[in-house]
């Protein structure tokens, strides 16, 4: 992986991002990373513990390796640099959630921004195999969503709160989407 530093145009204003590109020889270091997240894991659940929640640099980097994209270090202008990802080719802002877990419980920060929305399956039908479902989130399911009967996501969000949602009990399954790609961590 390099770092890497592009100026691009972010709502109309020109920025200076600070990226962390990722290239096909990183796949055995994420590789390694994953098995010691899973023995982890797995100890956790042998002490009848919670196990860790996949860590972002990991479920973004593997995101990356797969989309053309680069990790978000830090965003340098006037615009805001709560985003994870970019895609490399169209400078789209992209918001990457992953779950390791059957039922999970994703929050978003008040001010996230993204144009495309990723959800990464890492707990594939129940059980882990070394592989990854990636599912996009439509916009309008996410900012419409009522996170409870007087209130959706973005109304959530304009108030300076935490929105948060179950992904595929409340967007993917109601909504039969599909994965848009399966992948081999």
């Amino acid at each position: 992986m390099r770092e890497e530093t592009r100026v691009i145009t972010l709502e109309g204003i020109q920025c200076r991002v600070e990226l962390l590109c990722f290239e096909p020889t990183d796949r055995t270091r994420i590789r390694e990373l994953y098995n010691a997240w899973r023995t982890l894991t797995d100890g956790m659940h042998a002490f009848n513990s919670r196990g860790v929640n996949i860590p972002e640099g990991l479920s973004e980097a593997a995101f990356c390796l797969e989309y053309n994209s680069a990790r978000v270090i830090k965003v340098h202008g006037g615009t805001s640099g709560s985003f994870d990802t970019i895609d490399l080719q169209n400078f789209r802002r992209q918001q990457i959630k992953a779950t390791s877990v059957a039922e999970d419980l994703t929050s978003f920060g008040p001010r996230s921004v993204w144009d495309d929305l990723y959800w990464l399956d890492f707990f594939r039908d129940g059980a882990f195999d070394g592989r990854f479902d990636v599912y996009r989130l439509p916009n309008d399911l996410i900012y419409n969503f009522r996170v409870n009967a007087n209130e959706t996501f973005r109304d959530q969000q304009l108030q300076g709160r935490r929105p948060r949602l179950r992904i595929r009990q409340d967007i993917i399954t109601p909504n039969n989407l599909q994965p848009i790609g399966t992948h081999t961590i």
